[in-house]
């Protein structure tokens, strides 16, 4: 069942309303979560090779609610790839020693989410005799 992103916002209020990241979920800017949420929506659909999310299945949508939250930490992270100024010399001319961290890449999936979707698609599978 297709839900509007105000109805997807508030299941996913209540899925929060008992997760560990509640407080991180709701001091998140009302933009910042209708925007993740629909962002998240179109990676579980492009995961399950599906136009749209049936979110009226229990582990499709705890997947949908923990992309989001995953996709709402990561907007809020700097990019990746900045410098650090570790070293600074005023004599002479003067010189800037910096430092270039190696950041480990996000993952695109949250791995909380990538649980559901792995149960969800693998929990029919049955072996038979015969």
């Amino acid at each position: 069942m297709k839900l509007t992103l105000t109805e997807l916002r508030e299941r996913s209020d209540q899925y929060f309303r008992r997760h560990l990241a509640r407080e991180e979920w709701k001091a998140f800017s009302e933009e910042t979560r209708q925007s993740a949420l629909a962002e998240a929506e179109a990676d579980i659909a492009l995961y399950l090779d599906c136009v749209e999310v049936d979110t009226d299945e229990p582990l499709a949508s705890k997947a949908l609610f923990e992309q989001a939250l995953h996709l709402a930490r990561r907007a809020r992270r700097p990019p990746p790839g900045g410098r650090r100024l570790i070293a600074e010399s005023v004599t002479g001319v003067g010189s800037r020693n910096w430092e270039y961290p190696d950041e480990p890449e996000e993952p695109e999936y949250a791995p909380r989410a990538l649980r559901f979707l792995e149960t969800f698609l693998h929990r029919n599978f049955r072996i038979g005799r015969g």
